[in-house]
């Protein structure tokens, strides 16, 4: 049901032209009528996500779709970038309805690869060949990264991939419990 709306939106490129305001004007409504009727299940994905990361994305997404009242809103650039912005909301859309692991599975997951010693410290991580080994899409493994990062387990390095942050664990005088700490963190306390 979701391919028609985000094939619709597919008709929306960037001209180097100008375009009339009409075109423009017909160009939002085509957008706005393409994305308003799945802005309920874009709530309710925004609201069930355990992800501050990926609800942060939906709240992005369900303000752009609100209709300006007034006239024309903007430019064909503009429609163009909300077009491709309800496109990527469609296809997010289209990827949550498929039963798979949460967010926060997913960020579960990649913390205890990363503090068993599968994931290295200081490697690359590959979101691609870890969404296929998670059997998730990408998308929510950059996102669950993208809340790690918050946490300090890794970061998002100046090329914009995500690498794992040097780790350390540490066992209680009693031995029975683990504590997982940053070791940057840690050195700069001492």
């Amino acid at each position: 049901m979701l391919k028609p709306d985000i094939n619709r939106l597919q008709s929306l490129k960037v001209r180097r032209t100008v375009v009339p305001a009409k075109s423009v004007e017909d160009a939002y409504h085509l957008v706005y009528s393409s994305t308003q009727p799945w802005l309920g299940l874009a709530r309710t994905q925004r609201n069930a996500s355990d992800c501050p990361a990926d609800q942060a994305r939906w709240g992005v997404w369900i303000a752009a779709r609100t209709p300006c009242p007034h006239g024309v809103r903007g430019t064909w650039a503009q429609v163009c970038l909300l077009g491709g912005q309800g496109r990527d909301m469609l296809r997010a859309l289209s990827e949550a309805v498929v039963p798979g692991l949460s967010f926060g599975s997913v960020s579960q997951e990649i913390q205890q690869r990363i503090t068993s010693g599968a994931l290295a410290p200081s490697s690359r991580i590959r979101e691609r060949k870890l969404a296929r080994s998670l059997r998730v899409p990408a998308s929510y493994v950059r996102l669950a990264l993208a809340d790690l990062d918050r946490t300090g387990l890794v970061e998002v390095r100046a090329n914009g991939y995500f690498a794992v942050v040097a780790v350390c664990a540490h066992v209680s005088q009693r031995g029975q419990q683990q504590q997982i700490t940053n070791c940057a963190t840690e050195t700069r306390a001492v």
